[in-house]
């Protein structure tokens, strides 16, 4: 695989699509939100992104778009695409257009469960713990991975509020995915079913290309020179999602590595289900960037504590190498801090939770 003609492709793409956004006007324009000031940049560059994965594909692995694997990726993301564009045309071009929340998330289900059968990626999926195997049955299969699609889409498009936060940590889950696959599944075992083996390989490339677009992403977006917006994130956290599921191994090693914003997002339902008694689907400034900011901590702060505690959850699980158990643990160790500090922080100790929009 080649992996510096994907970053380089990459690179030029990107900036090729900068150029032409700003050319045609279509910009971005801040508005008053938490002091945010900044120049207008290039937005909806989710027409090119998606264009750039499947391109970037056809150019190095052509064959692979005979895979159910791609075809799966591509008909699980439609809905996103195509509800997403309209809501960001709206925005932009000032049309009341509004799909209610609830809508939306009903048409990404039923079409994400149509998709399964499309991709038939169900078929033969295994639960292997230790000694014991058991066979996922279909309908599991599938209220599993809907169930684990909104927990990836939700909270990592939730973090998008600081610039390249939520392009950073798509990074270290495509890039967790990446490395376990190439140096602990390949490193430690010797012996594959052939579609195994594939299904392995594919994976694993399309790990590392979704990688180098969101790394890509994660500097565009930093100054900002452009913007991804809710499109391209939430494309990104649902190929989190399915790369993580095709091989059911990589689950434990990806949690704990974005278990930051996983975790957060979680609270954050609960918090606004039974605290705030309102719809969980309606945003607001509650989650944890939003309280680090409220600690008196600047955007750069927030983000590096996002980007250095993601990038060290990820070392360290990988370092854990085949160990399950150890993996297990270190799950539930970080679930019982992060919700046990939460818990007492902001309902034993009553401390604010939110962010005040005139803060």
């Amino acid at each position: 695989m080649n992996y510096i003609l994907i970053i380089v492709l990459s690179i030029i793409i990107m900036f090729i699509w900068l150029k032409v956004f700003s050319k045609f006007n279509i910009l971005d324009k801040p508005w008053n939100d938490l002091k945010n000031t900044r120049k207008p940049v290039p937005t909806m560059l989710w027409i090119f992104v998606y264009l750039w994965f499947f391109a970037i594909i056809y150019i190095i692995f052509p064959q692979y778009f005979n895979s159910n694997i791609i075809r799966w990726l591509l008909a699980g993301s439609l809905p996103i695409i195509i509800l997403e564009t309209l809501e960001e045309l709206s925005y932009i071009w000032k049309i009341k257009f509004k799909i209610h929340p609830i809508l939306r998330l009903l048409i990404h289900v039923l079409w994400w469960i149509l998709a399964v059968y499309i991709g038939w990626i169900w078929i033969g999926q295994e639960l292997l713990i230790w000694d014991w195997k058991w066979i996922i049955p279909q309908y599991i299969f599938v209220l599993f991975f809907v169930i684990w699609s909104i927990i990836c889409i939700n909270a990592i498009n939730r973090f998008d509020w600081i610039y390249a936060q939520a392009s950073w940590v798509s990074a270290v889950g495509f890039l967790t995915i990446f490395l376990l696959i190439k140096f602990v599944v390949f490193a430690n075992y010797t012996v594959f079913k052939w579609d195994s083996l594939e299904i392995l390989t594919i994976t694993q490339n399309l790990a590392f290309i979704l990688f180098s677009i969101s790394l890509i992403s994660t500097f565009v977006e930093y100054k900002p020179l452009g913007l991804l917006r809710d499109i391209w994130i939430m494309f990104f956290g649902f190929s989190i999602a399915y790369l993580s599921v095709v091989w059911w191994a990589k689950i434990w090693t990806l949690l704990v590595a974005l278990s930051l914003v996983i975790f957060d997002a979680i609270r954050v339902w609960f918090y606004r289900i039974f605290v705030m008694k309102k719809n969980p689907l309606k945003w607001d400034y509650t989650h944890l960037h939003h309280r680090l900011l409220w600690l008196w901590r600047n955007r750069k702060e927030a983000r590096a504590s996002v980007w250095i505690r993601s990038f060290i959850m990820m070392i360290f699980m990988l370092l854990q190498w085949t160990d399950r158990l150890n993996k297990v643990i270190i799950f539930l160790i970080m679930a019982l801090l992060f919700f046990g500090i939460n818990y007492y922080v902001f309902i034993v100790k009553k401390l604010p939770c939110w962010l005040k929009l005139n803060k």
